[in-house]
């Protein structure tokens, strides 16, 4: 897409004026300098809308050209321009950089060659006559209505059966109805596209019960280019049918008329299909509050909407996908809706391909569609049941009209967010923090405001959660995003889209003919098997692909040697943990361009790795079928002083050397994980002053035989977040096995620790509740020890998650003063722990306690806090209890 082009563009064009490797002689200066204007310029036209507050819905503020439908062949083809023009004129800039840095070793100057200079004067043309093209198509013009305030609907309607819903629909009706006279409520319904929102509230609506509570009440679908007019005439015309001349008044008048409408009446809006608070803020003011239960409920893709406009947790219903046995059952029902009935031979293939709906009403029912005019036998519902996703057998038109503006309203760098996950295989469950450091690599994001490229990046993934695109699969300690994948139907629409913007060449499970000149196009490959690099055609194929900028790798681990190609001088990226590398890949040290580089290998890195100089992620993953204990410590080379690029540092079984000379620094860098003590000494971390995350395993045979002398220089780290110290194996039987710090020695800073084997005393904990932001504490494999916590005189002010695992503790004392803001409690194989105290079940904070391996008194006791929580009104609190024997049980507040 242009607008990941662009931003490549303009990084690398900034790299280059700010180079002190090859500084640029003039004219060279002036003719890039005008080309870097030429870049900024063209970045207004996608309109960004970058505010203040990162979490606002700036999608749909781009300009009208941009989302007109007469205008988006044209708007299309002038995209494409534009990103074909600066990809060849970033791949001269790079080439060009590349071959005098080769030239010159870094010293000299240098000027642009004439083919150069003649790509960077055909580039600023070509941006001066698509900006006059833009302008001429940004006039504005009448917005048709009827697509402004009317979204699209697509499935069963008000009268179709529903399948899965009948909680959704007690508990929405309770909500809506239920309670004490009061202010005026707001219920947000929120989930993913076509997960059945609009016809919960058709269902919700139209039933007696609400028929009857609400005297007055009006539905109005909004849809993502809403017009404030048209929504509150919507509502006049049904609270009011007998209104008069209402299309002359202003909207301020019409707003008014609104109110004056339901006031002291007892009332029901529904406002279906929001895209963003513009309109709630706009109309919430004008909803009177007689204090009669009136309510309003809304629908919406985006949690941040549901969120901002809901009255409280409690009335915020977020929609959940049919299981296996309700997705059957629609299909079914959708399929055989005359006959009632299913013959036997096709119910096992029907199941199947129920199931690989993942539970999505809408996909189910433009299958059923498809199933109930194709021929019925068991042949053809089996080669059906057989394909990979079912949206190739002619449902996924139907499907796209409904999930298309959930992509089309994103603002571009969130598109280009959302396109890269077609580069996971389907049904790949994603590790958040891997996904945006390779965003951030990538060069398609640039934060603003006083953002960290990794905050941004964190924030872009949130957003697509928020707008229902990604599924969350699990959290982090202090609930962000963990995991996420995406679902098939986004799957589908998103390797559409990579096709169309010919971003990303995926090589999947076999290999076809045919495809060199597509491939040739590409500039990010990704290969789902790796065992293909092993075929030959595939192999010559990639060799000859001279401007590719990423090699993904995200197939399987691949434990055989193969054949790899790394002859791309442009390369960026490259992500290949997966497999496995019997000898260093010299060829690497050639790319110079890299950013990220990340596999496996279990060698020493050489010094000649210093001279990717650009890299900032440098991740190397040891195998583990040959992980062993070395009896003395593995430094990596001293050169790596030099890479002050360096973000992210994971070298297993390496640590940081000793640096050798004061101009010795790595300022850059925030992430240092899998080190041992060595690399923790007072030199080494004064060299890394601005370091976030420090993740260190310590070997018992080596390191414990001495003192650990680095706990006591934590202090130079001032910006240290987040701190895990494990002791890998540690003895069971040793009563304290480190000494005891001080805690002035953390610092202040620290918002996340994990300790593991390290054999504190309990009384030490009064010194780790003394750190003011700390929000995690994962306690592991007797991090402490003793039989006895008293924790009366200790206040976790800011604690939020506190995790207990393979400890042995009997007896635990505390009060809610204690713990006053936790929200999750998890214990792990507590043999001996027979009692949470009681006094949690006096904080309202609290949402979750989860038992693995536990003993039952223990989860005994967290039932009876449930209990306690359920009296105090906290409805949310869910006990989660696991054992290696019995699959994950969930128990809540029970549905009504």
């Amino acid at each position: 897409m242009a607008y990941a082009a662009v931003i490549s563009l303009k990084q690398t064009i900034e790299r280059l004026l700010n180079s002190s490797k090859i500084p640029l002689l003039p004219p060279s200066r002036e003719s890039i300098e005008l080309a870097y204007e030429k870049v900024k310029s063209l970045l207004i036209f996608f309109a960004l809308g970058n505010s203040s507050s990162s979490k606002e819905v700036k999608s749909l503020e781009l300009p009208e050209f941009f989302t007109s439908e007469e205008s988006s062949e044209k708007v299309d083809a002038l995209e494409t321009e534009i990103r074909e023009a600066a990809c060849r004129l970033e791949d001269e800039l790079e080439s060009h950089f590349l071959s005098q840095t080769q030239i010159l070793d870094g010293d000299g100057n240098s000027c642009l060659k004439d083919h150069v200079k003649k790509e960077v004067n055909d580039f600023t043309e070509i941006v001066r006559n698509v900006q006059e093209q833009l302008s001429s198509l940004s006039q504005p013009g009448k917005v048709d209505a009827a697509v402004s305030s009317r979204s699209h609907q697509f499935g069963g309607g008000q009268q179709s059966k529903l399948f899965g819903l009948d909680r959704d629909v007690i508990k929405l009706k309770k909500l809506l109805t239920g309670g004490r006279p009061c202010s005026l409520k707001v219920a947000s319904v929120v989930g993913m596209a076509g997960i059945g929102k609009t016809s919960l509230a058709k269902k919700v609506y139209a039933d007696p019960l609400m028929i009857s509570h609400f005297n007055c009440s009006a539905f109005v679908s909004v849809g993502p280019k809403y017009l404030l007019r048209e929504v509150l005439l919507d509502i006049l015309a049904q609270i009011n049918p007998g209104i008069d001349r209402t299309r002359e008044k202003s909207i301020e008048k019409l707003c008014l008329c609104m109110y004056h409408g339901l006031k002291n009446r007892r009332y029901l809006i529904v406002l279906d299909d929001i895209w963003n608070t513009s309109l709630w803020n706009e109309l919430e003011n004008f909803f009177p509050e007689p204090g009669n239960k009136s309510r309003i409920m809304l629908t919406t893709r985006l949690h941040e909407v549901a969120s901002h406009a809901s009255s409280g947790r409690k009335y915020l219903h977020k929609m959940q996908f049919l299981n296996d046995e309700e997705s059957w059952h629609l299909l079914r029902e959708k399929v055989f809706a005359k006959e009632h009935s299913c013959p036997r031979q096709l119910e096992e293939p029907g199941r199947e391909i129920a199931k690989k709906c993942e539970g999505l009403p809408l996909t189910i029912i433009a299958i059923a569609k498809h199933l109930s005019e194709a021929e019925k036998t068991p042949e053809y519902w089996k080669k059906v049941a057989e394909k990979e996703h079912s949206h190739i057998i002619g449902a996924d038109e139907e499907v796209s009209k409904v999930l298309s503006p959930s992509y089309k309203y994103l603002s571009h760098h969130l598109k280009a967010c959302f396109l890269y996950l077609g580069v996971y295989p389907p049904d790949y469950e994603i590790p958040a923090s891997k996904l945006t450091n390779l965003w951030c690599a990538e060069g398609f994001l640039e934060p603003y405001l006083t953002r960290t490229l990794e905050d941004f990046s964190m924030e872009c993934l949130e957003q697509l959660a928020s707008r229902s695109i990604i599924l969350v699969c699990d959290y982090s300690s202090r609930g962000g995003i963990k995991t996420c994948r995406v679902h098939s139907v986004f799957q589908y629409l998103c390797s559409t889209e990579i096709r169309k913007n010919m971003l990303f060449h995926v090589i999947k499970y076999s290999y076809a003919n045919g495809v060199t000149e597509v491939m040739k196009s590409e500039r990010q490959m990704c290969i789902h098997n790796n065992g293909l690099f092993g075929i030959k055609d595939v192999y010559d194929l990639m060799t000859s692909i001279s401007n590719a900028r990423s090699l993904l790798c995200t197939g399987p681990y691949h434990q055989y040697p193969v054949p790899m190609c790394l002859g791309f001088t442009l390369l960026r990226v490259f992500n290949a943990l997966t497999v496995r590398f019997y000898c260093f890949p010299v060829e690497v040290v050639k790319l110079i361009q890299l950013r990220y580089l990340a596999f496996t290998y279990n060698g020493k890195l050489p010094a000649s790795i210093s001279k990717l100089w650009n890299l900032q992620y440098l991740i190397v993953h040891q195998s583990l079928s040959i992980m062993s204990s070395r009896g003395c410590p593995t430094y990596l080379p001293m050169e790596i002083w030099n890479m002050q690029e360096l973000r992210h540092l994971q070298v297993m079984g390496n640590d940081l050397p000793h640096p050798n000379s004061e101009d010795a620094l790595l300022p850059n860098l925030l992430t240092l994980l899998d080190v041992s003590a060595y690399s923790c000494t007072k030199d080494v971390l004064e060299k890394i002053p601005n370091l976030k995350k420090l993740g260190v395993k310590i070997k018992r045979a080596l390191d414990v035989a001495e003192p650990l002398y680095y706990f006591d220089h934590l202090a130079h780290l001032h910006k240290l977040e987040s701190l895990k110290c494990i002791i890998v194996n540690p003895h069971p039987r040793l009563q304290v096995v480190v000494p005891t710090p001080p805690v002035s020695i953390f610092p202040s800073g620290l918002k996340k620790l994990t300790l593991g084997g390290l054999g504190f005393p309990w009384e030490y904990m009064s010194s780790i509740a003394e750190l003011p932001n700390l929000e995690v504490l994962k306690l592991r494999s007797y991090a402490f020890r003793g039989a006895e916590w008293k924790t009366y005189e200790e206040k976790f002010s800011k604690l939020k998650f506190l995790l207990l695992e393979d400890i042995d503790l009997k007896y635990w004392f505390a009060n809610s003063d204690c713990f006053p803001s936790v929200q999750s409690l998890m214990f792990r194989h507590c043999y001996k722990l027979k009692e949470i105290p009681l006094g949690f079940g006096g904080i309202s904070t609290l949402e979750m306690i989860e038992l693995v391996d536990c003993d039952p008194s223990l989860v005994a006791s967290a039932n009876q806090i449930l209990d306690e929580q359920l009296e105090l009104g906290n409805e949310f609190l869910q006990i989660r209890i696991d054992s290696s024997e019995n699959d994950k049980k969930l128990k809540s507040r029970p549905e009504p």
